[in-house]
């Protein structure tokens, strides 16, 4: 019978995430934020032109991440960036170890979010 050879969990090897793979878990977290809506038809969406939207570059443990929302108005845009922010930064650290040294938020689009129309059944 063979021996288990214990190794050091730091020496077995190394992992890597690709960046759009940060691209997608920004997105997801921003769009988890109050007052940030999902925007983009079916062929907005094939020519990437969907929100929310982001883009990161990571060095090492570092990330840097931009991310683009559309937020329902009348919601405040500094509060709603700064909750996408945390939101973004906090979802990143939490699920790929990853230091976030910034989060750009730019509000791309102001959008009236129409109520269902309700229907009266009598």
């Amino acid at each position: 019978m063979a021996e288990a050879v214990s190794v050091d969990p730091a020496q077995r090897g190394t992992l890597s995430i690709a960046d759009r793979v940060i691209d997608k878990m920004a997105a997801e977290a921003a769009s988890s934020v109050n007052g940030v809506v999902r925007t983009g038809s079916t062929l907005e969406k094939l020519v990437g032109r969907k929100l929310p939207k982001a883009s990161s570059t990571v060095r090492g443990d570092q990330a840097r991440v931009r991310v683009d929302v559309a937020v329902r108005w009348p919601m405040p845009l500094a509060q709603v960036a700064a909750d996408v922010r945390a939101s973004v930064s906090d979802t990143v650290t939490r699920l790929a170890g990853l230091n976030v040294s910034a989060v750009d938020v730019t509000v791309d689009r102001v959008e009236q979010v129409q109520a269902s129309p309700s229907r009266r059944v009598e």
